[in-house]
């Protein structure tokens, strides 16, 4: 029987754990990461997975109850009673974008705006508001806003904070 890669959901936080049990146990494990810059400290990343409590794992059919009781594992990602495979190329694709080290670079969204365009704030203690964007500071990540409930009150935040 040939392995074929398989989606395993993890317990919450036990993601670095599992790979290590699997790994040491011969499976080969996919487990994308990524650098996210840290909210409470300046000019630090965060390491964080691609997918928080997956994982993809190669292994044969017939071992599937040796997967789904490894300690730290919930269950296989199953459609009916057979586990669903996943397709080669969506394995492929995302070897493509990792590291060396298993780091996935993420392309930054790239957000056009025009003076006068309404936005809406998707991140920080101004998340769901809605407002008017003035213009994009010289950094071009931070961006100068008018508040639609207050419209005197001008707001500078990032610009990744920003829904279009």
């Amino acid at each position: 029987m040939e392995p074929k890669w398989y989606l395993v959901k993890t317990k919450a936080l036990n993601e670095n754990r599992v790979v290590t049990r699997l790994l040491g146990a011969g499976y080969e494990v996919l487990f994308p990461k990524i650098r996210k810059k840290s909210r409470r400290h300046k000019g630090v990343f965060d390491v964080r997975p691609l997918f928080p409590t997956y994982l993809f794992v190669l292994f044969r059919g017939d071992e599937l109850k040796t997967i789904k009781y490894t300690h730290g594992v919930a269950r296989v990602i199953c459609f009916g009673l057979e586990p669903q495979e996943v397709d080669e190329e969506i394995i492929v694709a995302i070897r493509e974008r990792m590291d060396a080290e298993g780091f996935v670079k993420l392309e930054p969204k790239k957000v056009e705006l025009a003076p006068g365009q309404k936005v809406k704030i998707g991140e920080g203690p101004f998340a769901g508001l809605d407002a008017i964007f003035l213009e994009e500071l010289p950094d071009r990540e931070r961006v100068v806003l008018l508040l639609d409930a207050v419209s005197s009150y001008k707001l500078t935040i990032g610009k990744s904070d920003l829904e279009t």
